[in-house]
């Protein structure tokens, strides 16, 4: 090699890369290793505590899912869960405001994972019978096994009771999921207690052996009630597919939850509705006294569920009471003092914060005394006329005044410099609470602090309309009723139907309309900035409870 290419060379060897150096000037070096390790995912916490912390490291399934999740989380998670039939009742006196509720059991939750095991020993899925009287909680023991063992059990699958018996093997080869490699599938075969087409019952257990053979992932879970039923199904079973289809131990008697248990369960479901026992008007001694005559929880609910049909859907009915709805607007933190008495999610009024909020006011005073009786008790008076609180801010006030008043109102807001705006009055009407409830929104957050910026113009314009609603306080009601009727058409509220005289104590209605085929009275309460407080709302409301209350004869003067 020449000596000029020997010096080339090691010019070249010695040389620093000049890209590498831009890119590390003044910067710390990039760790790729941080960059490029994939983390494992967060395992979703979704195991509830019970009524009693286990001893065993099985979590105790069977009623009904209580989490401390945050609401949003827990209805996408449980959204997909059959209600029990035995909360049937429950949940159509109280509008489908329910969060299902399972109650874990260890014996029954035990049971499910021995088969699981055994599926997986023989590599093949198994037949599994639950048996036990009505309403013990069958169906309820399955879900529970995927709520509260998701690391073992995926979602449950629900085959339709429509389905005929001869067309469930079909059924279930396009509805299954894939195999999963570290979970077991329950297939819940419910509804079907009995049935006389006994070439059906054998070309489906024929079909399913066949099946399950391919899949050691799924456990075919089918709840009896009749032993003879049961026994026929075993004894068919057994002769088609052996031990490896239906094995000695996979007849599963379900225990249900203890009796002692019962009334907490009770009171853990009614939280689900968002109700307690003096919201519906019972006693925990008449709850005691229902448990002593029913032989299941099942059957404790459903009684449970003809004395709530009795004292709060019946009274509805032959009382005819309508829904109340209190509007209250302001400029101040309406929202964050509205939360204060009111519960999350539905906005119905929790009755110990309004009387915590004003325990001092006459209405306050007179609604302790009627608490002593359960049948006069303020949370059964909230449940009877369904009454909840919604909020406007003053922006949506203003707009309606502007657009829907053409005197003393608009001529104020103008003053203070407001002006019409078609697209801003649709847009903040469609974020208050007023307009998502008739429209049957949940509303997105449940905030107790003020957010945004409110225009000094609507703040001095919201002022004087406010401080004319005394004067002027059905005037301002049928501008945002007008202003609710030009974005909702279906709204309406004829001029005869703002402030009706009901003919008893101060009891005006200020608004009467027909929503959602029920009569929904509405009643507005405007306050000033400097009012906006949880117990200037709790006062007024809990007045206005009680002249509804004494005019529908539900409780005496």
């Amino acid at each position: 090699m020449s000596p000029q290419k020997a010096r080339a060379k090691r010019q070249i060897k010695n040389k620093k890369p000049l890209k590498a150096k831009k890119q590390t000037r003044g910067k710390k070096p990039l760790k790729i290793k941080k960059q490029t390790t994939v983390r494992k995912p967060l395992k979703a916490q979704t195991t509830a505590p019970s009524l009693n912390a286990p001893s065993s490291t099985y979590q105790q399934t069977g009623v009904a899912v209580n989490s401390k999740a945050p609401e949003s989380v827990r209805t996408e998670a449980l959204s997909n869960i059959s209600i029990p039939n035995r909360f049937e009742s429950l949940y159509n006196s109280f509008s489908g405001e329910i969060r299902p509720l399972i109650v874990p059991i260890d014996s029954d939750l035990k049971s499910l994972t021995k088969l699981r095991e055994k599926a997986r020993i023989q590599n093949g899925g198994l037949l599994a019978l639950l048996h036990g009287d009505s309403g013990i909680g069958k169906t309820t023991a399955v879900h529970s096994a995927a709520v509260h063992m998701p690391e073992l059990f995926t979602a449950v699958v629900s085959v339709p009771p429509t389905i005929d018996l001869r067309a469930v093997p079909a059924w279930l080869q396009s509805n299954l999921p894939t195999r999963d490699s570290k979970r077991s599938i329950l297939v819940l075969f419910d509804g079907r207690e009995v049935s006389d087409d006994k070439v059906g019952l054998k070309q489906l257990l024929a079909s399913l052996n066949q099946q399950l053979r391919q899949r050691s992932d799924v456990i075919f879970c089918w709840p009896t009630t009749d032993k003879s039923w049961q026994a026929e199904i075993r004894d068919i079973a057994s002769r088609i597919g052996g031990g490896n289809f239906i094995p000695a131990d996979s007849d599963i008697a379900i225990h249900g939850p203890p009796k002692e248990e019962w009334s907490k369960i009770l009171e853990r479901l009614l939280l689900r509705f968002s109700k307690t026992y003096d919201d519906i008007g019972i006693t925990t001694d008449l709850v005691q006294s229902l448990c002593a005559e029913s032989d299941t929880i099942g059957a404790l609910l459903g009684k449970v569920g003809g004395v709530i049909a009795d004292r709060i859907s019946n009274v509805q009915a032959t009382r005819r009471l309508p829904r109340l709805l209190f509007v209250v607007t302001s400029s101040g933190d309406v929202n964050g003092e509205a939360n204060r008495i009111r519960r999350a999610g539905n906005q119905i009024l929790a009755p110990e914060p309004l009387l915590g909020h004003s325990p001092r006011s006459e209405s306050g005073k007179w609604w302790q005394e009627r608490n002593k009786n359960p049948n006069h008790h303020l949370g059964y008076m909230i449940s009877l006329f369904e009454a909840r609180l919604v909020t406007m801010g003053p922006s949506s006030v203003v707009y309606a005044c502007l657009h829907h008043d053409d005197g003393e109102l608009c001529e104020l807001a103008v003053e203070k410099g407001a002006r019409k705006d078609a697209g801003n009055a649709r847009r903040t009407l469609m974020t208050t609470d007023l307009y998502r409830f008739l429209l049957d929104q949940t509303v997105p957050e449940f905030t107790s602090t003020r957010k945004g910026r409110i225009l000094n113009a609507t703040k001095e314009a919201y002022a004087g309309i406010q401080s004319l609603s005394s004067k002027h306080h059905k005037k301002i009601n049928t501008a945002i009723c007008s202003l609710l009727s030009e974005h909702l058409p279906s709204f309406k509220v004829s001029p005869e139907q703002f402030e009706v005289n009901a003919g008893e104590q101060n009891l005006f209605v200020d608004a009467i309309t027909d929503w959602s085929g029920a009569t929904l009275n509405l009643e507005f309460h405007h306050l000033s900035e400097a009012h906006c407080k949880a117990a200037s709302m709790a006062s007024y409301i809990m007045d206005k409870l009680r002249a509804y209350s004494i005019h529908y004869n539900l409780i005496p003067r």
